[in-house]
């Protein structure tokens, strides 16, 4: 779907199923461990850790990156694939929220710029007062119901824009990121084994 800010990668390291959460928990704030923080190096993830998988929020203020980062790690011994999830917003149903809302305002504000001119009493009364040469939608175009509905549509257009782009421009240093945490290679789903997809 265009739009969509959600991207699956796969990575590949030599390291152990231990090895790569411990090097996860050292820049993690665990939010399921008391909110405890496992080294000093500075964090750059909040969320849950375990050697099965992962679900983090980005926190780092230093270092650029796409807000949510979920995964899975597949493999064994010291070929481990790592299933990753990036992405704009925590849950794919706040997207979906967004557009419905969008596509519904969009169906309302075209059932009412549609009808007769409102404010009038009879039609009669608008050509009387505008002419038989104005467009009645223009007009209904600059009622307050449609300007509200205009408005609230320009500012869901405006947040998915917005989370869009900034997912983008993220997204590269993130993968970027999570390559040196793991001493591991971008692979592309065929890549990994069919026993760990």
């Amino acid at each position: 779907m265009f739009g969509y800010p959600f991207q699956y990668i796969y990575l590949k390291s030599e390291l152990s199923r231990r090895e790569l959460e411990q090097r996860l928990l050292n820049v993690t704030f665990l939010s399921d461990a008391n909110f405890k923080k496992q080294s000093q190096n500075p964090s750059v993830f909040f969320g849950e850790v375990s050697n099965i998988d992962f679900n983090l929020e980005h926190i780092s203020k230093k270092q650029q990156g796409v807000n949510f980062v979920r995964g899975q790690f597949l493999g064994a011994d010291n070929e481990m694939y790592t299933r990753v999830r990036l992405g704009a917003w925590q849950n794919q149903r706040i997207y979906f929220l967004l557009i419905a809302m969008f596509l519904t305002l969009f169906g309302f504000l075209v059932h009412y710029v549609s009808q007769a001119p409102h404010g009038f009493r009879y039609p009669e009364e608008y050509y009387q007062l505008y002419g038989y040469n104005s467009s009645e939608l223009a007009y209904n175009l600059k009622m307050p119901l449609a300007l509200i509905m205009q408005s609230s549509m320009a500012i869901i257009a405006i947040i998915m824009l917005v989370k869009f782009r900034n997912f983008r421009k993220s997204m590269n240093s993130t993968i970027q990121y999570l390559k040196g945490l793991w001493d591991a290679e971008l692979i592309t789903k065929h890549e990994v084994p069919l026993l760990f997809r």
